[in-house]
């Protein structure tokens, strides 16, 4: 028996009962949507006119519109596309330094797009508040981080891009503030330079911060050795007394970052004999003092670390 329904659904009576499924789900959808529904409809709104020595906190923002309607006049919304509300900075700036936009002004202009049986149910947010640069004070980015470069690494000066940010706060809020720090980051081993884009630790009491991200570039190095030949000085020698060294020049020897290799200089290192060090000794040798280096040298070395001496009256 069930073998038998089934023969017949699939045989000639299949297309008239699509059909009929057809007709009745069409049915089922125009009685559906002729009941009324409930939907949020985004909107944005752009400011126009603006100058251009002003900075504004956020140049575009949503309005979130609760609206009742019929499912059918609900449907064309949702698939079709609504124009941005625009309004002029003129019109609406204030001498406090913000630009106000009121709920019952947007209201005024979404309803130009929609239809006159729609209600309106709710705004979010009500009010638009925009903070322009008469308002704003420009603080110093700083970091806030911990880089630590490989074993053969150095690292350069890290850069920050923008160095400084707008911040939109009532005066008294903005007084209370030094200065922005970055989100906190830490990165160890590094053997290539880093650039990575980092959000800012806003206060809570900021009302808006532009821009609210920054790039930080950390520039990594390796190290290379290099060497100079240097005359050992007397250090501390009465004037009557003249200190001679076999050899009379040692070589140092260093490693340095390849972006400082071409800048180090010889001038920059001193090595000698303290005269302590050879005031009754009995010792024909006597060790040289690295007496002067840049602290971006490291593991410094001084060849021979020994040397012959005489001292002549």
């Amino acid at each position: 028996m069930k073998n038998k329904s089934i023969k017949s659904l699939s045989g000639r009576d299949f297309l008239p009962f699509l059909f009929f499924l057809l007709v009745s789900c069409c049915l089922w959808l125009m009685l559906t949507l002729n009941q009324d529904y409930e939907t949020d409809i985004r909107f944005s709104v752009s400011v126009k006119g603006v100058p251009d020595d002003v900075k504004i906190s956020s140049q575009d923002q949503e309005v979130l519109v609760r609206v009742r309607d019929r499912g059918t006049t609900l449907m064309n919304y949702k698939l079709g596309s609504f124009l941005p509300i625009s309004v002029n900075y003129s019109e609406f700036m204030n001498k406090k330094g913000r630009l106000l936009l009121s709920a019952e002004m947007l209201q005024k202009n979404i309803k130009k797009q929609l239809s006159s049986s729609t209600t309106f149910l709710a705004f979010s947010p009500d009010t638009l508040i925009y903070y322009t640069q008469e308002s704003a004070t420009r603080f110093p980015v700083a970091l806030n981080g911990v880089f630590k470069p490989a074993r053969q690494y150095a690292l350069g000066n890290v850069l920050l891009a923008p160095d400084s940010v707008w911040l939109f706060a009532p005066l008294q809020v903005a007084d209370s503030i030094k200065q922005i720090y970055t989100q906190r980051i830490e990165r160890n081993e590094l053997r290539d330079t880093l650039v990575v884009t980092l959000p800012l630790d806003i206060p809570g009491s900021v009302n808006s911060c532009t821009p609210s991200e920054v790039t930080i570039t950390v520039p990594v190095y390796p190290y290379t050795q290099k060497s100079f030949r240097l005359p050992v000085h007397a250090v501390d020698f009465p004037d009557t007394y003249k200190l001679r060294t076999f050899p009379s020049q040692v070589q140092v020897m260093f490693n340095v970052s390849m972006d400082k290799y071409n800048r180090v200089s010889a001038d920059e290192f001193e090595v000698g004999v303290s005269y302590i060090d050879v005031f009754d000794s009995e010792s024909t040798t006597v060790a040289v003092k690295l007496l002067r280096a840049p602290s971006y040298a490291t593991d410094v070395v001084v060849v021979p670390s020994d040397v012959e001496y005489i001292i002549e009256k």
